[in-house]
Order: C-alpha cells, then structure tokens, then sequence
C-alpha cells in the first residue's frame, strides 16, 4: 500500500485562500485515499492561550472577547467557503465547550494545564472539521488512536498503544477512504484530552505515518523545503533536494526552522519519507529527508544554522559539576533550551535559551546567587554528512573564522555537525560568510 500522509500547519490553512490551494494539493496527491493532519487555522492556538491566560486571572470577560473573535473569524472562514451549514452541527458545542472551560478557569482562578490541553483542543478540532469539508473527506478524532502519557502540555506518545489503536484507520486506508484528523492533541490513559508540546502538529503526523505504514510524509509549509541557510541573513540560500535524517536532526537541534527534533524520531524508526514543501508554491522545489544519507563530497556541508538568543552562564572550578547540572534542570523543567554544557579543569560553560517567562526568571535567580549570566549570544552550526567523511573539514572551517570572538565549541554526539558559540551581533557578517565558503565554496 503506497500510503501518504499530508501534514497542514496552521498557515497552510488560515484563510479561505489558502483551504482551496490545500484543497488542490490533497486531490493531487491523495487520489487514492489516505490521511490528512491540520493544525488549528493561524492564530488561534495563541488567541486561545490568551483566553485561558485571561481566565486564570479571573478576567471573564476579556477571555470570552477572544472566543468571540475566534468563533467570527471562523465563521467567517467557513462563510467564504460556502460551508457555513455544513460544519454548524460539529462547531456548536465546540464554541460551547471553549467557553465553559475558560468559565471554570475563571471560577478557579487558574488555568490549569490539563485545562489548557482541553481549550486548546477547540481550535484543532474547528479547524479539522472546516478542512475536512473542503477537500471533500471524512473527519476522524485523532484521539482515537493518538494515546498518550497524562503529562500535559508536553505527553508522551506511548507507540505501542499508538500502533494498536490505528488498525482500523490502516484499514481504511487501504480501502481508499481520505480522512481529515487532528494534529498536537492526545489522550491519557484516563480519557483526558492532552497535547504534545512544541511541533506537535508535526510529530502527530509522522507519528501516525508510523502507525500507519506510511511510505511518506508530507509537511506542506510556507517554504521551498529546507534550505541552505536563512534567507533573511543569505540570499543565495537556496532549498535541499536531498538531506539525511542525521543532517535534519542536527538543524533541528542547532535552531534552523525546520522540523522539530520529535518529529524526526519515528521517520527513523519506520523508514518512510518525510518531505518538506511549500503549500504556496506546489510545484516548487521540495526537501526529501531519507533515513539513508544521500551521498556529499568528503567535507561538504549541507546547511548553516543559528539560533540567537543565548545565554552563557560560567561557573567556576570550584563549584563542582553539582551546580551547573542543577541550574541545567531547573532551567529545562522551566522551558529553557540547552544548547551545551562545556565542563573543564577551568570551569563549567553552560548555553542556555530561555522560551519562557518562567525559564527567564530561573536565570534571574541564578544571576542574583552570583551566577555569570552573559546574554547577547547565539550558537552556530555547520551541518553535513560530509563532515563524517572528513571530520578534520570541520576544523578548517573554523580556521578560516579567523579573529572571531568564539566563546565555546559544541560538538556533541553527531558526526554531522560542529557547532560554536559567538556574539549575535556577528551573525549578519558570519553566517553568509560561512555559507560562501562552505556551502557555495565546494
């Protein structure tokens, strides 16, 4: 069965525009059958978050301001698609169901996560329920099969559970059938709606692909695929025909906007391929991500990504190792990234980018316990499969860096990338620099 699994994110889907051009890409690819992923339509996840955050602090009224304008949006949407009576039945107690939850927020004054994973679960749903009439297919509840941890907010798929659950699904879809499902969302073993935490939406795809035997996965965005180096900062950067999923993983991993890193793990695991592509531009170029690398000159290298942002906290010899990989957990368990932990005779450096307002406020405590904290900082890294046929490539690259102010190598445990660390206000002249020479240049 040559199944494929669609993937659209909530910018694929947003407008009445952009369902139709979704539309026609489905029919294209799916004139067999098989499964559709939506995210919710763009800006509703974060207007929903809103809600709830407005709710927890007892303002009622202003959460239910934005249900207002997410439900007008919607029916707007809905309207311009001449579907208004077709998704009426399934949207009522959705809106519903958003407004009650946001009452009892109110009413506890809390927004509990278990209770954000719920609100949140609204807009996947009104958006499922929208595209599954405009491409002309059925709607199936992804928590049906999608059987998760209760740890909400950031549930753990458990793929056994996952696999069992999607034989009907598997069924249908050999038998032809297009289904249109939710992505980000779960269900604990207790029957509570949960979600899966950043990409989610992507790794719902790829983890239903698994399940499914997919022999593709389709991430529809609004770009060219992967490509050489943020065009912002290059224009000469230019889409990947053909990458490894250790060279995705390692973008990934060092901050390029491509998949997140829990999206990636199940293409390994069940070997199918997982392509990125532009739902703007259809017929443009695409990236095939292939469990087997692609052949790359010894030394090339693929791709040059950043993540600014960061911050390097330096502890000394003294302290031990205790303290770093305390403020490490307490950093992570607040929504911080790490990007490296570099232990040595003269000190421990750690590379840290806080996501959220409660991992800054960790690194506020730790600065105010005497702790070095050094914001103005961004990690860099250059990626390739040719870097694991000539690992010593990787540092005459960074020879040719020269005088760059660089605070710190992050090699890790791929053999595909090398990454360092270096003031931000050096990436506009490095990073196209770095592209020249070492993607251009070979």
């Amino acid at each position: 069965m040559n199944l494929k699994v669609l993937k659209f994110g909530g910018s694929s889907i947003g407008t009445a525009e952009a369902l139709r051009r979704a539309a026609v890409i489905v029919r294209e690819e799916l004139p067999a059958g098989g499964l559709v992923v939506v995210s919710a339509l763009r800006g509703t996840t974060d207007s929903i978050l809103e809600a709830c955050a407005a709710a927890g602090r007892g303002e009622l009224a202003l959460a239910l301001v934005q249900t207002a304008a997410i439900q007008v949006r919607h029916q707007t949407v809905a309207e311009e698609l001449g579907l208004t009576q077709a998704v009426a039945t399934a949207w009522a107690p959705l809106f519903t169901r958003l407004d009650q939850l946001l009452t009892g927020m109110a009413m506890l004054g809390e927004a509990t996560l278990r209770g954000r994973d719920g609100a949140l679960a609204v807009g996947e749903t009104l958006s499922a329920h929208l595209a599954a009439r405009c491409f002309g297919a059925d709607f199936h509840e992804v928590r049906e099969v999608m059987k998760t941890d209760a740890r909400f907010g950031k549930a753990r798929p458990q793929l056994q559970a996952i696999r069992a659950a999607a034989t009907p699904w598997r069924e249908a879809m050999s038998a032809g059938q297009l289904w249109v499902t939710q992505g980000f969302l779960g269900m604990s073993p207790e029957g509570v709606t949960t979600t899966l935490g950043r990409g989610g939406s992507d790794t719902s795809a790829t983890l239903l692909g698994e399940a499914l035997g997919a022999e593709e996965v389709q991430i529809w965005t609004d770009v060219d695929g992967v490509l050489t180096a943020d065009p912002s900062l290059v224009r000469e950067a230019r889409p990947i025909p053909q990458m490894s999923l250790s060279e995705a993983e390692a973008l990934s991993a060092f901050g390029a906007k491509v998949l997140h890193a829990d999206s990636l793990a199940p293409g390994g695991r069940a070997g199918f391929r997982l392509v990125v592509a532009n739902t703007l531009r259809p017929g443009a170029s695409r990236t095939e991500i292939l469990p087997a690398p692609p052949e790359r000159p010894a030394g090339a290298v693929t791709s040059v990504a950043y993540k600014e942002g960061i911050f390097l906290l330096r502890f000394p010899a003294s302290a031990g190792l205790e303290p770093p990989m305390e403020a490490a957990r307490s950093l992570e368990e607040a929504g911080a990234l790490r990007f490296g932990l570099i232990a040595s005779p003269a000190g421990t450096l750690l590379a840290v980018r806080p996501e959220t307002h409660a991992a800054a406020e960790v690194l506020g405590t730790l600065a105010a316990l005497g702790v070095t904290c050094e914001p103005g900082w961004a990690v860099v890294a250059l990626v390739g499969e040719g870097l694991r046929a000539d690992p010593v490539a990787a540092l005459r690259h960074l020879a040719a860096l020269g005088h760059e102010p660089v605070g710190g190598l992050l090699t890790g445990s791929s053999t595909v990338s090398i990454a360092f660390l270096v003031p931000e206000s050096r990436l506009g002249d490095l990073i196209p620099r770095l592209h020249q020479r070492c993607v251009d240049g070979l």
